[in-house]
């Protein structure tokens, strides 16, 4: 069994400017990014994105848009990510779909899909309904706050609350 990275993508990795699928609007959360995940993935972990596109369901981009976004991370990152899972239906829109977050239907498709250990994984996001599917799937979860969401606020609470991509780091390879 392996060990992953599950990633949130907007306000995770990317800044999102009006639901980022434009290419001319990736742009990272934070610089450094790529040389962290490289340390992750020279440490054996998968790098998975897991994410809620209910725009695509709205009709305002395409799942075609959406993967062109997608490589254009990845080439501004310089790494591939292992697996790309999106929940592109809002329940206002088309049907309540498990793959959505707060349910976890991405995160039991991945951990089939490539034989991961959820116990050995971790979650990052930033939200609390994101952190909401990762209890369901009992990993460890991090909640990177780059929208100053106030803790006292969910009762769902993160097994780690950051501020960066460099926390993230010190948490799961400094141990």
């Amino acid at each position: 069994m392996k060990k992953a990275l599950l990633i949130d993508r907007d306000w995770t990795l990317n800044i999102d400017i009006w639901y980022a699928h434009k290419l001319e609007d990736c742009n990272f959360i934070e610089d450094g990014i790529w040389e962290i995940l490289k340390k992750f993935r020279d440490n054996w972990y998968l790098l998975i994105i897991i994410t809620n596109q209910a725009w695509i369901d709205k009709w305002f981009y395409t799942e075609k848009e959406f993967y062109l976004f997608m490589s254009e991370m990845e080439k501004k990152l310089e790494i591939k990510f292992d697996w790309i899972y999106f929940c592109a239906y809002h329940p206002d829109y088309t049907w309540r779909s498990k793959c959505r977050k707060p349910d976890n239907g991405m995160i039991l498709d991945a951990q089939i899909d490539l034989s991961i250990d959820l116990e050995k994984s971790y979650m990052i996001w930033d939200n609390f309904k994101d952190v909401e599917a990762w209890k369901k799937s009992k990993c460890s979860t991090i909640l990177i706050n780059t929208q100053d969401l106030d803790i006292n606020k969910s009762e769902v609470k993160p097994d780690y609350l950051v501020n960066s991509w460099k926390e993230i780091e010190k948490i799961i390879l400094d141990k």
